[in-house]
């Protein structure tokens, strides 16, 4: 096993330095940060639909502009059964392309409500994509839900998704500020109860107050985003004490106008100080990026060393 992960770090490596993307992606990694309805290149989405689509703004003033351009171009085409189950699958097919071993994916709560059997068809669906790539990725179904919704709504039918021993987590997403997290104390108890991994997007547009109050109430074991931490030592150390890790999206924090530039993300801030953190796509049909890219673009943008992108890569594979 030690000789194997020697050889692999070798060839991350050295595709790295050379800047070979084949390379990278012949390397096993992990994404455990994507949302499986925009988890799909918008290429991918274009072939099935025959039709082009506009493309995504490059730059966006914040989650709102994200959020009216899926509304508005992706969601009335994507936001059925069918799209649904295509841009899951997709993205599963994109990850195995991609070298990830393994994938932690959202499935919104939501999707449950386009079957005619209440849970049963989206349980089943969600079964299937599990054992038709068994052979091919770690896949581990995760199940999410929005601060952008009733929590009350969410709980009920997340309960039942929780006990169905198909999810390996679960993530609250959404606008961070829209709700506090205590609605969803109980539910995250219930699902570490399950032996779910109990995560949550926060820190990337509230600051690191908001992030140590969802610790508190929700007791994660993993942030989606967090990179609000970066300005806050107590909490830095806090993070590293408690071996909390920090599942990062670079593309998306700059497409999102969170950060400046990748050359200034904030990663760099959160290792320097011993936290924790992966790297992961988010939405590849917003940002376009795969973790190879994404770990391409962080070496050549001197964010990280080769040498450092290969820790980072090796951690999320375990835990």
């Amino acid at each position: 096993m030690k000789s194997l992960q020697a050889t692999d770090s070798q060839k991350f490596l050295a595709a790295l330095e050379a800047g070979d993307l084949p390379g990278l992606q012949s390397v096993p990694k992990s994404d455990l940060h994507i949302h499986s309805i925009l988890g799909t290149r918008i290429e991918r989405i274009e072939s099935w639909l025959g039709t082009p689509l506009p493309r995504p703004p490059s730059k966006m003033s914040s989650l709102d502009d994200m959020i009216n351009y899926s509304h508005g171009v992706l969601y009335p085409h994507i936001m059925t059964r069918s799209g649904f189950e295509f841009t899951a699958e997709s993205a599963v097919q994109e990850a195995v392309e991609d070298g990830v071993a393994r994938l932690e994916m959202s499935l919104d709560v939501r999707f449950v409500s386009l079957y005619t059997s209440v849970p049963d068809g989206f349980l089943s669906f969600v079964a299937r994509l599990v054992e038709r790539y068994r052979d091919r990725i770690d896949f581990r179904p995760e199940i999410g839900m929005s601060k952008d919704r009733s929590a009350d709504d969410q709980t009920r039918l997340a309960t039942v998704c929780i006990r169905s021993g198909l999810f390996r987590s679960i993530d609250l997403y959404g606008n961070e500020t829209a709700q506090p997290p205590d609605p969803y104390r109980l539910l995250y108890a219930d699902a570490r109860k399950q032996g779910l991994k109990l995560k949550a997007h926060v820190g990337e547009f509230a600051g690191p107050d908001l992030v140590s109050e969802t610790l508190d109430l929700l007791q994660l074991d993993e942030i989606q985003h967090g990179i609000a931490a970066a300005t806050s030592k107590p909490l830095m150390a806090r993070l590293k004490r408690d071996r909390i890790r920090l599942n990062v999206c670079p593309s998306s924090n700059v497409a999102l106008g969170v950060v400046s530039d990748i050359a200034h993300h904030p990663i760099r801030v959160l290792v320097d100080h011993g936290v924790r953190v992966t790297i992961n796509t988010d939405d590849p049909t917003i940002f376009g990026q795969s973790v190879s890219q994404e770990y391409l673009l962080l070496h050549k943008s001197g964010v990280l060393s080769a040498e450092e992108l290969d820790v980072i890569r090796i951690d999320g594979l375990s835990g």
